[in-house]
């Protein structure tokens, strides 16, 4: 029984490595619930102001940013994809046919009306020329003897004529006549082939690649010979959609829409030239698939920016737009009352004030009412703005650019 004794009593001795672990352990789990109760007991900031200072002081008015009301014109432009077309364009073709003798010009090159572009080899048709002169010669000489003939009979006692010779003599006559005519008109075309032979320009613009050198045989029925495009001045093609075209109507009038609005182009490189164009005409009826019309503006292109069948942004705004007062856009808050800005009185109060808006345009503004010129507006710092209640302004920015 002693040794069973002795053999519980050595079982129920703790190893000293043991304690060790299990002291590490407890300690482990009061140094994790200090740094947890730590956690929930607000703690000082080690440094800079408390936060009460950042609203100005505890119970103090809020720091705010305010802008001063400017006046300016805020006119936006409406954005329309544009096709840039020639308003004149033609295809020459030879009216007659024959080999090149010369061109006259350089492909890519500008030309006038009247210039010379081709001469086609004239000898036949010189010959032919020559020929029909040759005829008018012979039909009038016969048509003077008829004529002649035709007064001895005429003048010779009728009992040693008959009725017969007289009639056949005043047929002759008429069908000598006839036949002047007909050579004077055959004359007339052997002329117009002759000309056609010389092949000038009938507008002025850019003449294009030639399929026609020298040396080539040319016929009416071969094709065109060279295209020439107007490139100045030019027209650009854009379709508006049906609102706003009859939007700009009852604001302005088809009649006053001309002055009233600007038009202006931005080319694929994002310039914006200094050159107004013309509206020259629109459609005459709507598209019944877009609900668009096609509507065509006259564009002086001297510098040549404007190239056939390219592509530009139309951009479409008042001519001469009013001048109102401007917000910035940070300034400009909403809810269910409408759009609103806070204003600050001489004495440092923030005023809610309502405002109609227009325009909007590079971060500005344009306001019809609500507000003056002149008047400063909370700019930074609205979220903290209590209406009635003094703020606190930190610095006034200048007005926005007129």
């Amino acid at each position: 029984m002693s040794e069973e004794l002795e053999k519980a009593k050595a079982a129920k001795r703790e190893h000293p490595a043991a304690k060790v672990m299990g002291w590490l352990a407890t300690a482990v789990c009061l140094l994790w619930l200090g740094w947890m109760a730590r956690g929930l007991v607000p703690q000082k900031p080690a440094g800079g102001p408390p936060p009460a200072a950042l609203m100005g002081g505890v119970g103090g008015p809020p720091l705010v940013e305010i802008q001063p009301v400017g006046e300016s014109e805020v006119n936006p432009p409406a954005a329309y994809i544009g096709r840039v077309e020639p308003i004149q364009d033609v295809e020459l073709r030879a009216q007659i046919g024959g080999y090149v003798k010369q061109v006259h010009f350089k492909e890519g090159a500008q030309v006038k009306t009247g210039d010379l572009l081709f001469s086609i080899d004239p000898e036949q048709y010189e010959a032919r020329v020559a020929v029909r002169k040759a005829e008018i010669g012979q039909a009038e000489a016969a048509l003077d003897r008829a004529e002649r003939y035709l007064k001895r009979l005429e003048r010779s006692d009728a009992r040693a004529i008959t009725q017969t010779d007289l009639d056949t003599a005043r047929s002759d006559v008429a069908q000598g006549r006839a036949s002047v005519k007909q050579a004077v008109a055959n004359l007339a075309l052997a002329e117009f082939d002759l000309k056609h032979t010389r092949v000038h320009a009938p507008i002025d613009g850019r003449i294009g690649r030639t399929v026609a050198n020298v040396g080539d045989y040319v016929a009416p029925s071969l094709g065109p010979l060279v295209r020439i495009v107007q490139t100045d001045p030019i027209r650009i093609a854009f379709s508006v959609t049906d609102k706003d075209y009859l939007k700009a109507i009852e604001n302005f009038g088809a009649e006053r829409m001309q002055d009233a609005l600007r038009i202006r182009f931005r080319l694929p490189t994002g310039t914006v030239p200094d050159v107004a164009g013309r509206r020259d005409f629109e459609d005459n009826t709507m598209s019944a698939d877009t609900a668009t019309i096609s509507v065509r503006a006259r564009f002086p292109n001297a510098h040549g920016l404007l190239v056939p069948d390219g592509y530009v942004t139309v951009l479409v705004d008042l001519a001469h737009a009013p001048k109102s007062p401007v917000v910035p856009q940070e300034s400009l808050l909403t809810d269910r009352e409408g759009n609103f800005v806070y204003v600050v009185d001489d004495a440092g109060v923030a005023q809610r004030r309502p405002v109609s808006t227009g325009a909007m345009a590079d971060g500005r503004v344009a306001v019809r009412s609500g507000v003056k010129p002149g008047e400063r507006v909370v700019v930074q710092g609205v979220q903290k703005v209590i209406p009635g209640q003094p703020v606190k302004v930190a610095a006034a920015k200048e007005a926005p650019r007129k």
